[in-house]
Protein backbone atom coordinates (compact mmCIF):
# COMPACT_ATOMS: atom_id res chain seq x y z
CA UNK A 1 0.00 0.00 0.00
CA UNK A 2 2.83 2.39 0.86
CA UNK A 3 4.51 1.68 -2.48
CA UNK A 4 1.30 2.53 -4.31
CA UNK A 5 0.98 5.77 -2.34
CA UNK A 6 4.55 6.69 -3.27
CA UNK A 7 3.68 6.06 -6.91
CA UNK A 8 1.12 8.87 -6.73
CA UNK A 9 1.47 12.49 -5.60
CA UNK A 10 0.23 11.68 -2.07
CA UNK A 11 2.26 13.05 0.82
CA UNK A 12 0.09 11.84 3.70
CA UNK A 13 -2.07 8.77 4.18
CA UNK A 14 -3.95 7.30 7.14
CA UNK A 15 -4.36 3.61 7.83
CA UNK A 16 -7.94 3.13 9.00
CA UNK A 17 -8.72 -0.58 8.95
CA UNK A 18 -11.94 -1.71 10.58
CA UNK A 19 -11.59 -2.26 14.33
CA UNK A 20 -7.85 -3.00 14.24
CA UNK A 21 -4.54 -1.14 14.45
CA UNK A 22 -2.58 -4.02 12.93
CA UNK A 23 -1.51 -2.28 9.71
CA UNK A 24 -0.19 0.98 11.13
CA UNK A 25 3.26 -0.06 12.32
CA UNK A 26 4.13 -1.98 9.16
CA UNK A 27 3.10 1.03 7.07
CA UNK A 28 5.27 3.33 9.19
CA UNK A 29 8.26 1.04 8.73
CA UNK A 30 7.68 0.86 4.98
CA UNK A 31 7.49 4.66 4.79
CA UNK A 32 10.76 5.31 6.66
CA UNK A 33 13.14 7.40 4.60
CA UNK A 34 10.44 8.45 2.12
CA UNK A 35 8.36 11.60 1.74
CA UNK A 36 5.23 9.76 2.89
CA UNK A 37 3.77 10.56 6.29
CA UNK A 38 1.57 7.99 8.06
CA UNK A 39 -1.30 9.19 10.26
CA UNK A 40 -2.45 6.58 12.82
CA UNK A 41 -6.09 5.72 12.41
CA UNK A 42 -8.83 3.14 12.79
CA UNK A 43 -12.46 2.85 11.71
CA UNK A 44 -14.59 1.79 14.67
CA UNK A 45 -18.03 0.20 14.28
CA UNK A 46 -20.58 1.69 16.70
CA UNK A 47 -24.32 1.94 17.19
CA UNK A 48 -26.21 5.20 16.90
CA UNK A 49 -29.93 5.02 17.71
CA UNK A 50 -29.83 1.29 17.10
CA UNK A 51 -28.17 1.37 13.68
CA UNK A 52 -24.57 0.78 12.66
CA UNK A 53 -22.45 3.93 12.57
CA UNK A 54 -18.76 4.04 11.65
CA UNK A 55 -16.52 6.48 13.50
CA UNK A 56 -12.98 7.16 12.30
CA UNK A 57 -10.30 7.80 14.92
CA UNK A 58 -7.21 9.76 13.82
CA UNK A 59 -3.98 11.04 15.32
CA UNK A 60 -4.39 9.25 18.65
CA UNK A 61 -1.42 8.78 20.97
CA UNK A 62 -2.59 6.62 23.89
CA UNK A 63 -3.17 3.35 22.04
CA UNK A 64 -3.79 1.51 25.30
CA UNK A 65 -7.07 3.42 25.70
CA UNK A 66 -8.35 1.83 22.48
CA UNK A 67 -6.86 -1.63 22.98
CA UNK A 68 -9.65 -3.01 25.20
CA UNK A 69 -12.35 -1.59 22.95
CA UNK A 70 -10.77 -3.07 19.81
CA UNK A 71 -10.17 -6.42 21.51
CA UNK A 72 -13.88 -6.57 22.34
CA UNK A 73 -14.69 -5.61 18.75
CA UNK A 74 -12.60 -8.52 17.49
CA UNK A 75 -14.54 -10.94 19.71
CA UNK A 76 -17.84 -9.54 18.45
CA UNK A 77 -16.74 -9.91 14.84
CA UNK A 78 -15.61 -13.52 15.30
CA UNK A 79 -18.89 -14.43 16.99
CA UNK A 80 -20.86 -12.80 14.16
CA UNK A 81 -18.83 -14.58 11.48
CA UNK A 82 -19.41 -17.95 13.15
CA UNK A 83 -23.15 -17.25 13.44
CA UNK A 84 -23.42 -16.23 9.79
CA UNK A 85 -21.45 -19.29 8.64
CA UNK A 86 -23.72 -21.52 10.74
CA UNK A 87 -26.79 -19.99 9.07
CA UNK A 88 -25.27 -20.40 5.61
CA UNK A 89 -24.37 -24.02 6.35
CA UNK A 90 -27.98 -24.65 7.41
CA UNK A 91 -29.05 -23.23 4.04
CA UNK A 92 -26.87 -25.79 2.25
CA UNK A 93 -23.67 -23.82 1.61
CA UNK A 94 -20.39 -25.58 2.34
CA UNK A 95 -18.32 -22.84 4.01
CA UNK A 96 -15.98 -23.12 6.98
CA UNK A 97 -14.71 -20.55 9.46
CA UNK A 98 -11.10 -21.41 8.55
CA UNK A 99 -11.79 -20.52 4.90
CA UNK A 100 -13.19 -17.14 5.90
CA UNK A 101 -10.30 -16.55 8.30
CA UNK A 102 -7.91 -17.26 5.43
CA UNK A 103 -9.56 -14.51 3.40
CA UNK A 104 -9.34 -12.05 6.29
CA UNK A 105 -5.65 -12.57 7.08
CA UNK A 106 -4.60 -9.91 9.60
CA UNK A 107 -7.71 -7.81 9.00
CA UNK A 108 -10.75 -7.80 11.26
CA UNK A 109 -12.98 -10.59 10.03
CA UNK A 110 -16.11 -9.31 8.35
CA UNK A 111 -18.92 -10.04 5.93
CA UNK A 112 -16.81 -9.16 2.83
CA UNK A 113 -14.51 -12.07 3.66
CA UNK A 114 -17.47 -14.44 3.81
CA UNK A 115 -18.64 -13.02 0.48
CA UNK A 116 -15.25 -13.73 -1.12
CA UNK A 117 -15.41 -17.38 -0.04
CA UNK A 118 -18.92 -17.73 -1.46
CA UNK A 119 -17.83 -16.22 -4.77
CA UNK A 120 -14.76 -18.48 -4.99
CA UNK A 121 -16.97 -21.51 -4.40
CA UNK A 122 -19.37 -20.45 -7.14
CA UNK A 123 -22.32 -19.65 -4.89
CA UNK A 124 -22.60 -16.10 -6.23
CA UNK A 125 -21.23 -14.01 -9.08
CA UNK A 126 -20.14 -10.93 -7.13
CA UNK A 127 -20.24 -9.31 -3.66
CA UNK A 128 -23.40 -7.37 -4.50
CA UNK A 129 -25.31 -10.60 -5.10
CA UNK A 130 -24.00 -12.12 -1.85
CA UNK A 131 -25.08 -9.13 0.22
CA UNK A 132 -28.48 -8.73 -1.43
CA UNK A 133 -29.38 -12.41 -1.10
CA UNK A 134 -27.60 -13.51 2.08
CA UNK A 135 -25.48 -11.04 4.09
CA UNK A 136 -27.21 -7.66 3.91
CA UNK A 137 -28.95 -6.19 6.95
CA UNK A 138 -32.34 -7.49 5.81
CA UNK A 139 -31.08 -10.77 4.34
CA UNK A 140 -31.49 -14.37 5.48
CA UNK A 141 -28.04 -15.00 7.00
CA UNK A 142 -27.56 -11.58 8.61
CA UNK A 143 -26.50 -11.48 12.25
CA UNK A 144 -26.52 -8.20 14.15
CA UNK A 145 -23.62 -7.20 16.40
CA UNK A 146 -24.23 -5.22 19.58
CA UNK A 147 -21.53 -2.64 18.92
CA UNK A 148 -20.69 0.03 21.55
CA UNK A 149 -22.61 3.29 21.57
CA UNK A 150 -21.27 6.02 19.28
CA UNK A 151 -21.09 8.58 22.09
CA UNK A 152 -19.00 6.23 24.25
CA UNK A 153 -16.60 5.53 21.38
CA UNK A 154 -16.16 9.24 20.64
CA UNK A 155 -15.30 9.77 24.31
CA UNK A 156 -12.69 6.98 24.21
CA UNK A 157 -11.14 8.42 21.05
CA UNK A 158 -10.71 11.75 22.82
CA UNK A 159 -9.26 10.02 25.91
CA UNK A 160 -6.69 8.48 23.55
CA UNK A 161 -5.81 11.99 22.33
CA UNK A 162 -7.45 11.39 18.96
CA UNK A 163 -9.90 13.05 16.60
CA UNK A 164 -13.35 11.52 15.92
CA UNK A 165 -14.77 11.73 12.39
CA UNK A 166 -18.10 10.42 11.05
CA UNK A 167 -17.26 8.03 8.19
CA UNK A 168 -18.95 8.20 4.75
CA UNK A 169 -22.19 9.92 5.88
CA UNK A 170 -23.72 9.86 2.37
CA UNK A 171 -27.51 9.82 2.71
CA UNK A 172 -27.42 8.04 6.06
CA UNK A 173 -27.67 11.05 8.39
CA UNK A 174 -29.66 14.24 8.56
CA UNK A 175 -28.28 17.45 10.09
CA UNK A 176 -30.23 16.98 13.32
CA UNK A 177 -28.43 13.66 13.83
CA UNK A 178 -25.06 15.14 12.88
CA UNK A 179 -25.63 17.96 15.38
CA UNK A 180 -26.34 15.38 18.09
CA UNK A 181 -23.13 13.52 17.21
CA UNK A 182 -21.31 16.87 17.34
CA UNK A 183 -22.78 17.44 20.80
CA UNK A 184 -21.30 14.06 21.78
CA UNK A 185 -17.91 15.44 20.72
CA UNK A 186 -17.66 14.52 17.02
CA UNK A 187 -14.81 16.54 15.48
CA UNK A 188 -15.57 16.28 11.78
CA UNK A 189 -17.08 14.59 8.74
CA UNK A 190 -15.65 12.47 5.95
CA UNK A 191 -16.80 14.85 3.21
CA UNK A 192 -14.79 13.29 0.41
CA UNK A 193 -15.51 9.59 -0.15
CA UNK A 194 -15.52 7.23 -3.11
CA UNK A 195 -19.26 6.63 -2.62
CA UNK A 196 -20.15 10.34 -2.35
CA UNK A 197 -21.60 12.37 -5.17
CA UNK A 198 -20.49 15.94 -5.79
CA UNK A 199 -23.71 17.02 -4.04
CA UNK A 200 -22.76 15.02 -0.93
CA UNK A 201 -19.31 16.61 -0.94
CA UNK A 202 -20.65 20.17 -1.23
CA UNK A 203 -23.31 19.52 1.41
CA UNK A 204 -20.89 18.25 4.03
CA UNK A 205 -18.08 20.68 3.23
CA UNK A 206 -20.53 23.56 3.69
CA UNK A 207 -21.71 22.09 6.99
CA UNK A 208 -18.15 21.66 8.26
CA UNK A 209 -17.24 25.22 7.32
CA UNK A 210 -20.29 26.69 9.06
CA UNK A 211 -20.05 24.52 12.20
CA UNK A 212 -16.31 24.44 12.84
CA UNK A 213 -15.82 20.78 11.97
CA UNK A 214 -12.84 19.11 10.29
CA UNK A 215 -13.35 17.87 6.73
CA UNK A 216 -11.58 14.64 5.80
CA UNK A 217 -11.73 12.20 2.90
CA UNK A 218 -11.38 8.51 2.17
CA UNK A 219 -11.04 6.24 -0.82
CA UNK A 220 -12.43 3.14 0.97
CA UNK A 221 -9.54 1.20 -0.51
CA UNK A 222 -9.54 -2.38 0.80
CA UNK A 223 -6.52 -3.77 -0.99
CA UNK A 224 -8.33 -5.86 -3.58
CA UNK A 225 -7.60 -5.64 -7.31
CA UNK A 226 -11.03 -4.14 -7.89
CA UNK A 227 -10.28 -1.33 -5.43
CA UNK A 228 -7.12 0.00 -7.06
CA UNK A 229 -8.99 2.37 -9.34
CA UNK A 230 -10.08 4.22 -6.18
CA UNK A 231 -6.65 4.56 -4.67
CA UNK A 232 -5.16 8.06 -4.63
CA UNK A 233 -8.00 9.69 -6.55
CA UNK A 234 -9.20 11.83 -3.62
CA UNK A 235 -6.96 14.79 -2.80
CA UNK A 236 -7.78 17.00 0.16
CA UNK A 237 -5.74 20.16 0.85
CA UNK A 238 -4.27 19.94 4.33
CA UNK A 239 -2.41 22.68 6.16
CA UNK A 240 0.79 21.67 7.91
CA UNK A 241 -0.65 22.67 11.31
CA UNK A 242 -3.77 20.51 10.89
CA UNK A 243 -4.69 18.52 14.04
CA UNK A 244 -4.88 15.45 11.78
CA UNK A 245 -1.08 15.49 11.55
CA UNK A 246 -0.57 15.15 15.29
CA UNK A 247 1.35 11.98 16.12
CA UNK A 248 2.04 11.25 12.44
CA UNK A 249 5.39 9.82 11.45
CA UNK A 250 8.16 11.60 9.51
CA UNK A 251 7.99 14.93 11.36
CA UNK A 252 6.34 18.24 10.50
CA UNK A 253 6.45 20.13 7.22
CA UNK A 254 5.97 23.78 6.37
CA UNK A 255 3.94 23.61 3.17
CA UNK A 256 0.33 22.75 2.41
CA UNK A 257 0.13 18.99 1.97
CA UNK A 258 -2.18 16.58 0.20
CA UNK A 259 -4.10 14.23 2.44
CA UNK A 260 -5.85 11.01 1.52
CA UNK A 261 -7.40 8.61 4.02
CA UNK A 262 -7.29 5.04 2.80
CA UNK A 263 -8.60 1.75 4.08
CA UNK A 264 -5.99 -0.91 3.51
CA UNK A 265 -5.57 -4.55 4.41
Amino acid sequence: MVSHALGTDLDVIAITDHDTLAGIESARKAALGTRLRIVPGVEISTLYHGRECHILAYAFEEVSVLDKLLSEQKTRRVERARNIIQKLNAMGFNISYDEVLGEAGRASIGRPHIARVMIKKGYAADPQEVFIRYLGNESSAYHKIDYPDAADVIEKIHLAGGIAILAHPGNSYNFIEIKELKDFGLDGLECYHSSHTSAHKRRYLTYCQSHGLIATGGSDFHGTVQDYYQFGVLHIPLESDSPLLRNSSNGARDQTETYSQTLCK
